[in-house]
């Protein structure tokens, strides 16, 4: 059957989407940035990329397997899975987008997670959440804040210590910061930081600083805890890490609803 020009047209913008998604999707690979996020995203652009380059024989291919019934049926489930799939990643997103633009409520407990350092330093996403922190701080007199971070096994200090030396480069005077130097993962970011509230009679009423995806999480992690009125203190994601944090960040709220133990989970 002849190719029609409108077609061929369709088959060059899907082309053109998709390898336009397979560069964003591995950008973050040029600064060492690996993991699920990256892989899925760039995994269907190379197929979409793949099946507009090869439509001609595949289409001829699915002529052929079409009249087994067992294939049908399982196109068909196939189809159901990824339309599902797709219906609860809009879902899970409009989630996560409400819980970044949750207005933080005033004097309130900050929370501050941990992430990566270099050397003595704070890595940039770390210092976004840090220096988002410190504003809420400087316009929010009577609030303390936790910085909460243990030492990985790449990391030559504590992330608290950092976290905290950086914020008081900032001004922020030292009385007001409390260290949690025992997390390991989101979950004990926010146990620990609860502890550390309840032990010093803070106030419970808390906001969370961290990025856009990990907002939703983190929120629900901090009401489980038993802290109030929690609330968001949303730094940006850089735009070509965003695509790639967002999908992994759905994978682990998916995760995060299953009735089992996340404790061992870094994030």
């Amino acid at each position: 059957m002849p190719v029609s020009r409108r077609q061929r047209l369709v088959r060059l913008l899907i082309g053109v989407a998709c390898l336009i998604l397979l560069v964003v999707s591995l950008m973050p690979t040029v600064w060492g940035v690996l993991h699920f996020g990256v892989y899925v995203p760039a995994l269907a652009a190379l197929v979409g990329l793949l099946g507009s380059l090869f439509w001609p024989f595949i289409r001829r291919q699915f002529g052929v397997f079409w009249k087994w019934r067992w294939f049908r049926v399982l196109f068909v489930l196939v189809v159901l899975l990824l339309i599902l799939v797709l219906l609860l990643f809009i879902m899970v997103s409009v989630l996560m987008l409400r819980a970044a633009a949750a207005p933080p409520p005033e004097n309130a407990t900050v929370i501050v997670l941990g992430a990566a350092i270099y050397d003595d330093r704070p890595s940039p996403m770390l210092a976004d959440r840090l220096n988002a922190a410190a504003r809420y701080l400087e316009a929010n007199p009577d609030s303390v804040c936790i910085v909460s971070g243990g030492q990985g096994a790449d990391e030559d200090y504590p992330e608290a210590t950092i976290m905290k030396r950086y914020l008081l480069e900032l001004g922020i005077e030292e009385a007001r910061v409390i260290e949690e130097a025992a997390s390991t993962n989101t979950y004990e970011n926010i146990e620990f930081s609860a502890d550390i509230i309840r032990e010093r009679g803070l106030s419970e009423i808390t906001v969370i600083a961290t990025q856009e995806f990990h907002q939703y999480r983190a929120q629900k992690m901090a009401e489980n805890a038993g802290l109030r009125g929690v609330g968001a203190c949303t730094c940006r994601s850089p735009d070509w890490l965003l695509l790639g944090y967002w999908v992994r960040e759905f994978a682990a709220i998916c995760r995060f609803a299953l009735p089992v133990s996340y404790t061992h989970l870094r994030a």
